[in-house]
């Protein structure tokens, strides 16, 4: 994708968020819609599923208390399911007859992705466009998990100049695409803007997953949610990073901030998490009840010591410690 015409078609000037909204999303030339092969080794990056059945494991049993805590079978709503590896993960654990007693639906805005998640899946799973299409088709009843998806939502960037927060994006100059500034009318809401106004301090903000997830939680009426993703509290999350976590992945290579608008549409491009700001939004939900822990504390009671691809993700430092859990409860 040559992302200079967007740029340019929008006053020279695009936002981190609207750059990765683009080259992400784009019906003609955007990377999930168009470009993205696979999710693991074959593909441009791995996730825990891809690697092991253990987050599958873990989730099966954080589902059987949400259903006997909502005094029903609810079923699995898994948001942003990639190539289906956790899904079959979920059905390999539940065995032939839980299958037949378990509905699960599947949500990815990834048109591609969701034609491979049907031919995966194959009558185990029912695949939506929208949480709010799957939430309506289950009655607002639901064990809802995602593994690494707050982090693929288009994030905005900013930058602490002179005293004051500004927003970064693209322009063209002299035919390349650099990155700038511009003043902005009004910041969002995030802790990071307090904690971290340094001198060339760079941060991300995710207000778009910040707006989707606010825009469905009333359809939501009983269940658990489970997050895990990437990230840290916003204490220490830009610790030793002044340039902010944005970057990309090509071929399971690491690609700079400045290395993506030549790659748009054929990488991957991701920012990390602050939880701080996650566990916020979800406070905002009156009665519901949260966990927040690393991804070690997750999974090490369901992890097996003799499988080593179990040990990489409770691994310290490493996965374990890198990788966070959000558990939200509404009964």
């Amino acid at each position: 994708m040559n992302i200079a015409p967007h740029i340019l078609a929008n006053g020279n000037w695009l936002s981190t968020e609207q750059f990765m909204e683009i080259a992400l999303f784009d019906e003609q030339g955007g990377y999930y819609n168009n470009n993205i092969t696979n999710i693991g080794f074959r593909g441009d990056f791995s996730t825990s599923a891809t690697l092991s059945d253990l987050p599958a494991r873990r989730l099966v049993a954080e589902w059987k208390r949400a259903c006997a805590a909502c005094g029903r079978t609810l079923p699995f709503l898994e948001i942003g399911g990639g190539n289906g590896d956790l899904a079959m993960g979920i059905a390999r654990e539940l065995g032939f007859f839980g299958r037949l007693r378990a509905t699960y639906l599947m949500v990815d805005r990834s048109r591609a992705l969701r034609d491979f998640q049907k031919m995966v899946g194959g009558q185990f799973v029912r695949v939506y466009a929208t949480i709010e299409e799957a939430l309506k088709r289950c009655g607002g009843r639901a064990f809802i998990f995602c593994n690494e998806l707050p982090d693929a939502f288009p994030a905005r960037q900013f930058r602490y100049t002179e005293g004051q927060w500004m927003e970064m994006g693209y322009t063209v100059a002299e035919g390349r695409i650099v990155r700038g500034l511009r003043p902005c009318a009004g910041l969002p809401r995030s802790l990071a803007f307090e904690r971290w106004a340094r001198e060339g301090q760079i941060i991300e903000v995710h207000e778009s997953y910040h707006k989707w997830f606010a825009a469905w939680q009333p359809l939501w009426t009983c269940g658990t949610m489970v997050t895990i993703d990437y990230g840290e509290l916003n204490d220490t999350l830009y610790h030793r990073r002044p340039a902010g976590t944005l970057r990309g992945y090509k071929a399971h290579q690491l690609l700079t901030a400045q290395e993506l608008p030549a790659l748009a549409g054929h990488c991957d491009i991701t920012a990390d998490i602050n939880f701080s700001d996650i566990i916020t939004l979800a406070q905002t939900c009156v009665g519901d009840s949260l966990q927040y822990m690393s991804q070690r504390d997750f999974l090490k009671d369901y992890a097996q010591p003799d499988r080593p691809e179990d040990m990489h993700l409770i691994s310290v430092p490493g996965a374990g410690d890198h990788f966070h859990v959000l558990i939200q409860h509404r009964y």
